[in-house]
């Protein structure tokens, strides 16, 4: 039996991001191995049955990357992910992911989900949805790409000028337009939950931009969530199978917590530089635990 943490090697040409190379660390001072694996070193084969080079069913690995057809096809072998591929799927499209959520009564943002496009089409998304979008949303307005990373595919639509140029500029790519919450702009909470448990909350400002992340030039302060802010981020995990995972919330005026988004594969430099938790170990500790009782 072997244990790895599979990244993106597109993503990661030079070696292992900093998660990754946090929870080897991690695994290693806890006198365990988990090995770095690009998933451009682990090739799919269908020939009379599924094979995936390098791998067994006795392997298990934390599945850092997006990569969901290796996933599953790792999955189908008997290899066991943490997370899921199912779930990275879900916290991959965030489109997905508000459906899930949505239908178990998750409080979030207004969001309305752009119809299906093609590449080179002059109207794009169809001028009825648009329309529809600033008469429910009103401006500002979110406007979110389904697949990004880090909010670099997050954008502010002032007016609608701005969101049908938005619009024609995402092409084919699926997105989505999400009311916008005044009373955080600017601030979020992010609460890392791990086996069912939030183990480190950082409250992330910016003082330049409506996005928190701290790519974009937000700092983390450490914070301890309510009550009703933890539950919410633990029921989040669970609705949508997350072993572990970073949930982040908004606030209505009244304080009321909203659920921005939830990612699957979560950084973790800036929440633990910012509380001194070990995310890493704990994530790792719950892996091997799992490993133990199999």
């Amino acid at each position: 039996m072997a244990g790895y943490i599979l990244y993106n090697g597109f993503w990661n040409p030079d070696g292992p991001p900093d998660p990754v190379r946090r929870l080897e660390a991690a695994a290693r001072e806890r006198g365990r191995t988990l090995t770095p694996l690009p998933n451009t070193r682990a090739v799919v084969e269908f020939s009379g049955g599924i094979a995936v080079s390098g791998f067994d069913a006795e392997d298990f690995a934390l599945f850092w990357d997006k990569d969901v057809r290796l996933g599953r096809a790792l999955e189908s072998i008997g290899v066991r992910l943490y997370n899921p591929a199912e779930t990275v799927a879900l916290c991959d499209d965030k489109a997905a992911t508000h459906r899930k959520l949505a239908a178990q009564g998750i409080p979030m943002p207004r969001t309305l989900v752009a119809p299906m496009t093609y590449t080179r089409m002059d109207e794009g998304p169809s001028r009825p949805f648009l329309e529809r979008a600033a008469e429910r949303l009103g401006f500002p307005m979110v406007v979110k790409e389904c697949y990004g990373s880090l909010g670099g595919e997050v954008y502010l639509a002032r007016d609608a000028a701005e969101l049908r140029a938005l619009a024609d500029r995402m092409d084919s790519r699926p997105f989505l337009c999400q009311e916008f919450i005044r009373e955080t702009a600017g601030t979020d909470l992010r609460i890392y939950v791990v086996d069912g448990r939030p183990v480190a909350a950082m409250r992330r400002r910016s003082d330049g931009d409506f996005r928190a992340n701290i790519g974009h030039g937000g700092h983390g302060e450490a914070y301890t969530p309510t009550e009703e802010e933890a539950a919410l981020a633990v029921r989040c995990c669970r609705i949508l199978g997350a072993c572990f995972a970073g949930v982040d919330l908004l606030w209505e005026a009244d304080g009321a917590p909203l659920v921005c988004e939830v990612n699957s594969n979560a950084h973790m430099a800036g929440l633990t530089a910012c509380t001194g938790v070990d995310v890493a170990g704990e994530i790792v500790r719950y892996v091997f635990s799992q490993e133990r009782q199999r």
